[in-house]
């Protein structure tokens, strides 16, 4: 009895000294990696003449905290009339959109987790010589008034 007690100890004491000996990361490789966690995303869209269909190129883009006190990202519209907006972190924003010649275009857009791009679609934008028209034509109409 005292011989395989004597004899588990000495097998205890070896296995415990080879496990010591042997680098920890021996099993490291058989860990699967974990997915790295999406922190950011981006935004993207379109921009046109509301009359003609024509993409608006050369359009600055701002994305901007809701707050309006931070630039997050910016871009210039591609000859398509198309934008991207990246890394921005999940939360509300202000987009803002101007362009010689066009009214500009304030939108509140929010990026939510598990969404890595946003597909914001196609901002018509209202060329100033149509909203300028429809006032002066207002304003005729009202100075023939009595």
């Amino acid at each position: 009895m005292l011989s395989s007690l004597l004899t588990r100890t000495l097998l205890s004491a070896s296995l415990f000294t080879a496990s010591v000996s042997q680098p920890a990361t021996a099993n490291l490789a058989e860990t699967p990696a974990r997915p790295a966690l999406q922190l950011t995303g981006s935004f993207t869209g379109v921009l046109l003449d509301q009359y003609t269909g024509r993409p608006l190129q050369q359009a600055t883009v701002a994305l901007m905290r809701q707050n309006g006190d931070q630039l997050i990202a910016g871009a210039l519209t591609a000859e398509n009339g198309e934008f991207r907006l990246d890394r921005a972190t999940f939360g509300h924003y202000t987009l803002h959109v101007e362009v010689a010649g066009y009214q500009p275009l304030h939108e509140t857009i929010t990026l939510a987790a598990g969404r890595d791009v946003i597909d914001l679609g196609t901002y018509a934008l209202i060329p100033l010589s149509a909203t300028a028209s429809t006032k002066t034509a207002t304003m005729v109409a009202l100075a023939t008034r009595p």
